[in-house]
């Protein structure tokens, strides 16, 4: 597929999962109308996004899943498109109520996008080996790719209540 088509089909999908959640849907808190708490529905859209690929991505390498060449890379390519806006979500500073965004973000900026920065490579790490070599190329790199993910919510994730 197309790398720019690519990234405007993820925008779209975004667009559409912030719009969604401004609306009230999911049973989700009331959030002021302010620029924090756009950054938030923004990430968290952009979460969700990776999440659901990560699933397809994480459930073929474990074996879990049927592999689907095409399947994968268009997964992979999406993480990898989405892991580019990871950072946006968090500017300007805010952790509105029902964010699970630790302070710790801000206070420490530069090991926050270092980690972002990480989890970015290793996403394209995985696009670009599904891309050249097809999934049993870009099976092994799924496991370092999960590790920034952790890695990164373990530190800056508040748990869950």
């Amino acid at each position: 597929m197309n790398n720019s088509f690519s990234k405007i089909v993820a925008v779209a999908a975004v667009s559409g999962l912030v719009l969604t959640a401004g609306c009230g849907g999911g049973g989700q808190a009331e959030l002021e109308d302010t620029p924090e708490a756009e950054a938030y529905l923004f990430r968290q859209a952009v979460m969700r996004v990776v999440a659901n690929k990560m699933l397809t991505i994480s459930g073929m390498a474990r074996g879990e899943i049927p592999v689907d060449e095409a399947v994968f890379t268009k997964a992979a390519n999406d993480v990898a498109t989405m892991a580019g806006m990871a950072t946006e979500g968090f500017m300007p500073q805010g952790i509105p109520n029902g964010s699970r965004a630790e302070p710790a973000i801000w206070e420490d900026w530069s090991d926050f996008e270092e980690r972002a920065q990480n989890f970015r490579d290793a996403a394209q790490a995985v696009a670009e080996a599904a891309e050249s070599g097809g999934f049993d190329a870009a099976q092994s790199l799924v496991r370092p790719l999960q590790d920034t993910c952790g890695g990164c919510h373990s530190t800056y994730r508040a748990p869950e209540e």
